[in-house]
């Protein structure tokens, strides 16, 4: 999957920062839920009741799934109007899930999260899902909120239900191999960015970095936010060469972060190079 939403950044390391974006998978990776036939809606999604379907309500789910991810509005709008026909849809948590998906590709962090709660009170275990909030929820916290400790436990429990959940996942007959390890990846990295995120709150630099490197480790297109705040946690880390290094890939690559990533780039540069202390 493709992290495309612009996330409000109000970390302390990086206030001031308006947006950032990041890329799990290349875009035309599917994730594993995309790939699933129309009726499952969620590589994790539970076997549909043996209740009859009303037709209509089949035939309107199959319309939907049928749209592509290329065109969010549409899948929103189809979305919108199949859980007002039909609430109490087995499907409604597969709808609710691509919708979370269109929500972020149009930048609307907050229907986008909404839409994952309500994916995630039908399926608990929609990967896809769990992945994306473990995303955006630590960069939406406002450590000066009351409710910031439990965004940041919420972010925390979806990013662990997800990394638990990645390793019992069966290949869909729809993808290679190699289009399900990026997938699996992709997810992964989300995870453990996330993660990283929430130790930072916590201020547990260890942690950070331990995430956060994997969170680069994992995604063939590291996403810059990632490597920033990594190089920042290296140099409070004291590892100021492993900073410059990390701070040199993303201070190359265009968008947003590049000014902050040169001038951490800089810094890192001087306490390299300054003499080690006795």
């Amino acid at each position: 999957m493709k992290r495309y939403a612009q996330f409000a950044v109000l970390a302390g390391l990086v206030v001031g920062l308006a947006s950032i974006s990041a890329s799990a998978v290349p875009q035309q990776q599917k994730s594993a839920s995309q790939a699933a036939p129309a009726g499952q809606g969620s590589s994790q999604a539970k076997a549909a009741p043996p209740k009859k379907v009303n037709p209509k309500e089949e035939k309107a789910y199959k319309a939907f799934y049928k749209l592509q991810p290329s065109d969010p509005k549409a899948v929103v709008d189809s979305g919108k109007k199949f859980v007002g026909q039909y609430p109490d849809s087995v499907y409604a948590g597969s709808v609710y899930a691509r919708m979370a998906t269109a929500y972020e590709s149009l930048g609307d962090v907050p229907e986008m999260l909404d839409a994952g709660h309500k994916a995630l009170q039908l399926n608990p275990d929609d990967v896809d899902v769990l992945s994306m909030m473990a995303y955006a929820i630590p960069r939406r916290v406002d450590p000066n909120n009351l409710d910031s400790a439990q965004q940041l436990q919420e972010a925390s429990d979806d990013a662990t239900h997800a990394l638990a959940l990645l390793p019992t996942l069966k290949k869909p007959k729809e993808m290679t191999a190699e289009q399900f390890t990026s997938a699996i990846n992709g997810e992964a990295s989300s995870c453990h960015s996330g993660l990283g995120l929430v130790a930072y709150f916590h201020h547990d630099i260890t942690e950070m970095v331990a995430q956060l490197e994997q969170a680069v480790k994992l995604n063939p297109t590291p996403d810059p936010s990632d490597q920033f705040l990594l190089g920042i946690g290296y140099m409070q880390a004291g590892r100021p060469a492993d900073a410059e290094s990390i701070l040199g890939k993303c201070a190359a690559e265009p968008g947003p972060l590049a000014d902050r990533c040169k001038s951490s780039l800089a810094q890192a540069k001087k306490l390299a190079a300054a003499p080690a202390k006795k």
